[in-house]
């Protein structure tokens, strides 16, 4: 035990005493708490400039144009002359989509037989391209209705009876989790799951690994679990202010949904921040150099983000890369934290995921140790 405390005091005035380590241990987690998050404070993209072809020209085409441009996603920035002027609109970057009104669309209206409008969109950028897709799609179906319910009414029908048989099932759409449907709230907080997870691999390669011979004499694996064990605690001592800072603080401040119990929450950051610790205190001996373990684990961010299952579901990867990936402390604690912070899910919704982090942080505290032990072996022999 003495061992031990000496290991986690040895590791908390050694991390004080290192700017690199403490830059990236402190100074990283409190910079990207707030320059993550704002870009996307708008939560929703809105007013994307579209472009308008109207070769009719008539009353009913220049009131759709004014039913898109009044719709929140989309704003009319520019009027075109022909589809290829208004699709060079979209190439240079002016311009999101394309309303397309043919010559004779009022004609068609009038006469009772289909109209057809063109909607293009930019798909090179999906946000762009759902959201003008939408905004121009129910544009043209608010004209639509409206040109149905006047039709029954004309013929007799009175107007409420008439919009119920314009819709006879209405859809009532409530997005459960994410109120907004924003994308800062789909993206920010499993990315500050994964920030706490990248940090700490980085923080713990610029520390390296301990020098045992300092932990007094004994058996050599024991003063390498005592190593391990100590430096754990500081290091996960440390990432759960992290974690409530994250999860407490910045989630309520940039208005994230917090609906889980932190009881809940913790007792999946404790396995994670374990899990990554040991994970951590294995790869540093692999780094006989400082820059070299920001160089390595950096370029792990991206694999980690993909797999995780938010931005690409799980069941849509190859079953070896599926697999793989669950040796990532971030694979579980991302879908898991995700859905107890901001579903409410309780422990025994995430057990599947809870139990793998435990067998994570058990699997690699004896590799960590080996590690530790191996190279002081190595030492010992130069």
């Amino acid at each position: 035990m003495r061992s031990l405390f000496r290991a986690f005091r040895e590791e908390v005035s050694g991390s004080l005493r290192d700017p690199g380590a403490l830059l990236v241990l402190v100074g990283a987690i409190s910079l990207y708490a707030f320059f993550y998050p704002t870009p996307y404070r708008r939560e929703v993209l809105k007013e994307i400039p579209v472009a308008v072809v109207d070769l009719d020209r008539t009353p009913l085409s220049r009131q759709l144009v004014r039913l898109a441009d009044a719709h929140e996603l989309v704003r009319v920035a520019a009027r075109a002359g022909s589809l290829a002027e208004a699709e060079a609109l979209v190439r240079d970057g002016t311009a999101g989509g394309v309303l397309g009104i043919p010559e004779g669309f009022e004609r068609e209206v009038k006469r009772g037989a289909p109209a057809t409008v063109g909607v293009l969109a930019d798909a090179t950028y999906f946000l762009v391209y759902r959201q003008v897709l939408t905004g121009l799609a129910e544009s043209v179906g608010t004209l639509s209705a409206g040109i149905e319910i006047r039709r029954l009414t004309a013929q007799g029908m009175p107007e409420e009876k008439a919009r119920a048989f314009r819709d006879p099932v209405p859809l009532v759409s409530r997005p459960l989790f994410n109120p907004a449907e924003g994308y800062a709230t789909y993206v920010v907080p499993p990315v500050l799951i994964l920030i706490l997870q990248q940090t700490l691999l980085i923080g713990i390669g610029l520390r390296g690994p301990a020098d045992l011979g300092r932990l007094g004499s004994g058996p050599l694996l024991a003063r390498a679990a005592a190593s391990v064990t100590g430096r754990t605690l500081a290091f996960v001592a440390l990432y759960l202010v992290h974690a409530l800072f994250y999860f407490g603080v910045v989630a309520r401040l940039f208005g994230f949904p917090v609906r889980g119990s932190a009881a809940a929450a913790a007792g999946l950051v404790l396995p994670f921040l374990l899990a990554t610790s040991f994970l951590g205190l294995a790869l540093s001996v692999l780094f006989r150099r400082r820059e070299a373990a920001i160089q390595t684990l950096l370029f792990t961010s991206l694999p980690a983000i993909f797999l995780a299952g938010f931005s690409w579901p799980p069941s849509a990867l190859p079953g070896w890369l599926r697999v793989a990936s669950q040796a990532i402390p971030s694979t579980s604690a991302i879908p898991a934290l995700l859905r107890v912070n901001q579903a409410g899910a309780s422990l025994a919704h995430v057990r599947h995921e809870l139990a793998l982090l435990w067998g994570l942080a058990a699997v690699f505290f004896v590799l960590a140790v080996l590690a530790q032990a191996g190279r002081e072996r190595a030492a010992r022999r130069q």
